[in-house]
């Protein structure tokens, strides 16, 4: 990175903690291996760039709060899937964890919404890049309750299981990796400041 036009230390701290923790995150996506203690400090250098991106954005902002409460409850079912969870209980981890994933970039992308061109744009984005898996969840889950209303049981064992199938999942790290990557794009060049210009 060149060097940043950032008044805080906080934005290029952020910024930094936000690209390794993309960069990790994506990189991980690509392998199928355990590997839980790099998993665990990927996942604990997103918390911490999470945390400066809403220091930044404002902390006392309802949208920004929200985002960063729903990522908390993401790390936390991460947290339990990278430990070890049982069988039966992974794939309702793994669905808690993308979707809480998927609502704090919601969030925090409807608040890039509120504030300068440039960032209008990456929250535009960031929001249809959202909403998408989000709106795929909610058909997914009618589907398998219209499934358990009409007794179908290979519906009701494929709604409790393990994680047969962890592109979903996949798909959602990716969103967030590339989300950061913008972000931390925006923190490093100075353009998410806590109190922006006409709030």
């Amino acid at each position: 990175m060149t060097e940043s036009p950032a008044r805080s230390l906080n934005s290029r701290v952020g910024a930094v903690a936000l690209v390794l923790g993309a960069f990790s995150t994506l990189l991980l996506t690509h392998v199928s291996a355990g590997l839980a203690p790099l998993r665990l400090l990927a996942l604990a250098a997103s918390a911490f760039a999470a945390w400066c991106f809403c220091d930044e954005m404002g902390m006392r902002k309802p949208l920004n709060r929200a985002g960063f409460v729903f990522f908390a409850i993401a790390v936390g079912a991460k947290a339990q899937l990278i430990l070890g969870v049982g069988a039966g209980y992974a794939g309702r981890y793994a669905l808690l964890y993308a979707a809480f994933i998927l609502a704090a970039l919601l969030c925090w992308s409807v608040a890039f919404l509120h504030r300068q061109r440039t960032l209008k744009v990456v929250g535009a984005v960031g929001v249809l890049a959202s909403v998408t898996p989000i709106v795929a969840l909610i058909v997914g889950h009618v589907v398998v309750g219209a499934g358990a209303v009409l007794g179908v049981k290979a519906t009701l064992a494929a709604a409790g299981g393990g994680v047969a199938d962890p592109s979903f999942v996949t798909l959602v790290e990716r969103i967030f990796g590339l989300w950061a990557y913008a972000a931390a794009w925006m923190l490093w060049r100075g353009h998410v400041q806590a109190e922006p210009a006409g709030s």
